[in-house]
This record gives C-alpha cells, structure tokens and sequence, in this order.
C-alpha cells in the first residue's frame, strides 16, 4: 500500500480497521458530524434541511445526502500537494471511506457501489475511492417533528429542479426556465463557511422572486468542515454534493430531471498545458460527468434520471447575450464566477472577483464580447487599467488567448486530428447518433468562442489611452508584445533570457569564470534560485541539475539548455562547430545556447544569431 497517498475516512465513530494500522496518522481523518459532540468536524445539517421541506426523507436519501457529503469533506481535507506536483501520479489521492448508513443492504449492492467509484474517479480525477458501508446509520442533532412517512413535501407539481451557484451560467439558466416554460423553479445551493457566496445566492434569488412572485423556491444545504480551515481548495467533488442534494429534492418531489447550467467551453475545459491533465482539469460538467452522474442516480432512484445539460453547445458570451435578451441587465453584477471565492473574506476591497482567475478572465473578455462589459462586476485585478499582480494570473491570460487563437487557426479536419484524445472522452456521451456530427459541433463551439474572444481583444485594444505610460504585464503590453502567439516554451525562453541577462555579469562582475563548469554553476544556481517563480508561470516545471548531458533541461516542455564559455583563444569557427554538433545531437528538441561572451570574440551578433535560429527549435542567448 502507497501510504504517501492512501487516506482513511472514518465517518461517525467507526474505528479504525487493523490491515491500516501502518497508515500515517496525518493520513487517517475521523468525521464527526455530530454538534453536540467535542469531536464535531463537519457541519452536515441534514436537520436544517428536514426543517425546510417539512416531510419525510426516506433512509437511503439521508444516506446518499450524508455520503456526498463526507466525499466532499474528505476532499476539502486532504492536501493533494503543491501547484508544482502536477503529474497524475503526484496530484491524486487513494480514499478508502468507512460510513455508517441505514439502508444497508441497498449501499452494499455491486451496481450501487461500481458506479459509485466510477463517477467520482472520474470527476475527481484521484486513483481509487473504496467505500466500506457499516450498518448503524442513523440521524444526529435536531430533529423535526414533520419527518415521519405521512407528511408530504410542499412543493407544486411541474416544478423544475436546478443547480443554483450564484454565477451567471445558472442565472441564465433559471430565467430561461421561467420565461420558456410555464413550469415553477425550485433553486438548489449548496452553503459552505463563506458567508458572501451566501448573501450573493440569497440577493439572485430575491430578484428573481420579485420579477417572477410566486415561481420560486430555494432550498440550501449546509455541508462544511467545523473549526478546521480547508487543506485543499479544488473541490472537484464539489458538483457530487450539489446533485445528491437536488437528487433529493427530486425524489421527494416526484420529479425525474435535474437541469445543470454550465457554458460548453468551461465544461469541456481543454487543457492548456501538459499540467492541467488529469485532476488539474476540472471535470465537473464534462460531457462524461454528466453521463457518469445519469448512470448513478438513476441506479440509486431504480428509475431512469435525466441531468439535463442545456448550455452545452454554448459560450460565455452567448450567456451574457441570453441575460441581455431577458432583459434583466441589473442582475448581472450581483452574480459571481471566481475561482478564488474562498479569499472573499479576506479582502479589503468591495469586490469578489479576483480577476486573475481563470473564469473571472473568462468572464470579462465575454463582458466585452458581448457590449455589456458596463454592467460586469468589479475586479480586485481589472485587465483594462491594472497589471497582472501574479505570475499565475498572467499565464491564465496567456492560456486563454492562445488557446482561442489556436482554435482560430484550425479547420474541422486539423481539430479533429489534434483534439483527437480530448475528443474520444467528449463525442461519445453527447446527444446524437453520428459521431462525426458532434464533433463538427464541438469544433463550431469552438471557432465560435475563438471569433468572440479576439473580437473582445480588438475591443478592449481600441480602449488603450495612448497617453498613460504603458505598464507590464497588462493586457495592452500583452496585445503589442503578441505574447498569445508564442508557445509555453518561447515565454519560458524569453525568461530564462531576461533573468540571465541580469544576473550573470553582476555575477562575474569582479571575475571571470576561468572554466565553463564554473559558468554552468552559477546557472545552476540563477535557475534553482527562481524555481518558485518559474513554477508558478510554468507549473509543470522540473529541472535536470548541472554537469549532465545537455548542461540544464526542462523535460516537460522538452527544452535543453547548453552554456559555452567564450575565452580570449576561442575562435568563432570553434563555437560554431560546438553548437552545431549539439544541434545534431538533441535533434527536435528546443535547445537554448547560453554564450558567456566577455571578451566580445563575437563581433556581429544579429548575424551570428541568425546563423543558428534559421533552423528550428533554435536560440542564441548572448550574454557580456
């Protein structure tokens, strides 16, 4: 067993089990959701939502609710590890999980249980969930008066049941509800510790209401841990405790749909860089969730469930363009769509956007896209007048744009050929027979959200006041530096050169390096000592250290690195003949030739440059 990534979760007192006696302590994590116990961890307020419905939950509802939300508090606990640790391997976790429930015989089913796993590997992108299910559930804290098997839920038939965030993608899709149909809404949040998201969800709804008396209910269900700050903020299982709690809802109401509101471009969530496979890219609406979760709930229910997906086959802009069309304007900046909502409590400021996140990027390029950026919320980072603050948030803004100018460039033919992999986990749980047919689809989402973000980035260039000086880091410097043309590596290059530039000669300053392994140590050190930097813009960065063969190399964007000492003696034919012999040995690879030149034995160096980087994957780096 692999205890650097196997974690126990004991759920409402179970002990541990003897064949995990060798488990690290920091690796077995007890749950208690119990209030008036000491040990209490996690709130679980299935009370407080017997309270709302006034009726009875049946054992196997409370169960699936108590479930979800352990898996959700199990999530939130374990670390995953840093940014930088972000192979598959490295960034996912084994959970083995003992919980007691009521329906014992029903949780315990091979169906239940196969599909159980599967989703949530899936959507979670960790290795393995083992779940081991213990007879002697039952309910803890208050409880209501009205839960027993004769009282019926107060909810209108013809109710339709949807997942409500507080972003604009459900927003969208709660006014689509009630403006198409003439079905009432029922609006199911999830409320963890942040009581801003609360207040954010609570004033929607209170719009809504008023625009549409009598249409609307909201149910909430508070799953959070207790007098513990969260070890890990990605909440990929997050979507799993939404859907058990509408899940609920719908059975008791006697309803067979869940409708999920999610843009197709955030859903299908290509990746960007090598770094975000796997459990960096979140999955929660992929098209394979959504079949995942069908599978699952329609298993538990005994009858086929439907978890509509409406908004797949568009983009952010289309769902700014669908509030417009509703004519509901003043809604927009009430909503929120950050990543980072967990720093709300933190700030200092009156927003709750980051604006450096990828979504709140999203958000405001598709506020431009679509004429409304004068009615967006307000953003701690604002791309028209502010830098970006941090290195992540300019490689979201670098991902973004090179991704939709990427998508630009390519025919139906080439997306298919390149998007090939991503494809195989999409086309197949889409709507439709023809394969083909869908994968045009996909392809016209993307060309269409390509065309809307470089409309929005002329748009916002148009904006530029040409008579404040330029800061860095900017989207107008990021414009004229054409920084969404260059690759992950060229950015990588370009830094590499910059630090070097800087370093090297006040390095040597007072004495030359009398050999080149001196050179390569102090080039050791430049790049050690900025690891941190260049993983955060590069995240998926690791370094081969000095004295190897090449000198240094980035294994992951397949870049090597070879530094020469230029001496008194050293003719230009030598070097010459040195780096071209390396440029026959590392072939294809992106080779970076660092030449420490003080005594300036290259006197022309634009032509000596252009000598080498006519052929590709090549750079000179030329350094006095």
């Amino acid at each position: 067993m692999n205890n650097d990534k196997t974690h126990i979760i004991l759920c409402g007192g179970v002990t541990l089990p003897t064949k995990f006696k060798d488990v690290p302590d920091h690796h077995i994590h007890e749950f208690h959701c119990d209030p008036s116990k000491k040990e209490h961890n996690v709130n679980i307020e299935l009370p407080h939502l017997i309270q709302q419905l006034n009726c009875f939950i049946p054992p196997r509802i409370k169960d699936f609710l108590e479930i979800a939300s352990y898996v959700y508090a199990a999530d939130r606990m374990t670390k995953r590890g840093l940014p930088t640790q972000v192979e598959y391997h490295s960034w996912s976790r084994k959970f083995h999980f003992f919980i007691k429930i009521r329906d014992f015989e029903f949780w315990n089913r091979k169906l239940v249980v196969e599909n159980l796993v599967k989703f949530l590997t899936f959507v979670s992108g960790d290795l393995t969930y083992d779940f081991n299910f213990i007879k002697g559930g039952k309910d803890v804290g208050q409880t209501n008066l009205f839960d027993n098997a004769d009282i019926s839920i107060d909810i209108k038939p013809n109710s339709a049941i949807a997942l409500f965030s507080g972003g604009l993608d459900s927003l969208a899709g709660a006014l689509e509800l009630l403006n198409s149909t003439n079905q009432d809404l029922i609006l199911v949040s999830h409320y963890s510790n942040n009581f801003a998201i609360k207040k954010i969800q609570q004033d929607i709804f209170n719009l809504l209401d008023k625009d549409f008396p009598g249409r609307l209910q909201h149910f909430k269900f508070v799953c959070s841990l207790h007098g513990e700050r969260a070890a890990e903020e990605t909440q990929r299982t997050r979507i799993f405790l939404y859907t058990a709690i509408a899940f609920s809802l719908m059975s008791l109401a006697g309803e067979k749909s869940i409708h999920v509101f999610e843009n197709g471009v955030t859903s299908l969530n290509v990746p960007k860089r090598q770094d975000m496979m796997n459990a960096r890219s979140s999955r929660t609406t992929h098209p394979k969730t959504i079949y995942l979760l069908k599978e699952l709930l329609s298993t538990i229910s005994g009858t086929p469930i439907d978890v509509k997906h409406p908004f797949f086959f568009q983009t952010k802009t289309d769902i700014f363009e669908k509030i417009k069309n509703y004519g509901k304007l003043n809604y927009i900046n009430s909503t929120i769509t950050c990543t980072k909502t967990f720093n709300v409590s933190k700030k200092e400021s009156p927003s709750i956007h980051c604006g450096e996140c990828s979504q709140c990027i999203d958000r405001r390029f598709a506020s431009f896209a679509s004429d409304l950026e004068d009615f967006d919320a307000i953003y701690d980072t604002d791309i028209l007048t502010d830098g970006m603050k941090t290195d992540e948030g300019y490689t979201h803004m670098c991902d973004y744009v090179s991704i939709a100018v990427g998508f630009s460039q390519m025919s139906v033919h080439q997306f298919s050929y390149e998007m090939l992999d991503i494809l195989s986990e999409i086309v197949p749980f889409l709507p439709g027979n023809r394969n083909t047919e869908k994968a045009q689809m996909v392809y016209e989402l993307t060309q269409r959200h390509s065309k809307q973000v470089l409309f929005a980035l002329g748009k916002i260039r148009a904006q530029e006041n040409i008579m404040i000086p330029k800061k860095k880091n900017t989207i107008y410097s990021f414009i004229d530096d054409r920084v969404f043309l260059k690759l992950p590596v060229n950015r990588l290059i370009e830094k590499i050169c910059e630090k070097t530039s800087q370093a090297i000669p006040i390095a040597f300053e007072r004495q030359k390096p009398a050999h080149e392994n001196i050179l390569n140590d102090q080039l050791n050190a430049i790049l050690i000592s900025e690891q941190a930097i260049y993983q955060r813009e590069f995240p998926s960065i690791k370094f081969s250290f000095a004295h190897t063969i090449p000198d240094h190399s980035f294994p992951e964007y397949d870049l090597l690195i070879e530094a020469k000492l230029l001496k008194k003696n050293t003719s230009r034919a030598a070097i010459t003949d040195q780096i071209g012999a390396d440029m026959h040995k590392y072939g294809t690879s992106y080779k970076l030739f660092i030449l420490y030149d003080p005594e300036r034995r290259i006197t022309n160096e634009a032509d000596f440059k252009e000598d080498f980087e006519k052929y590709s994957n090549c750079y000179i780096h030329i350094l006095r």
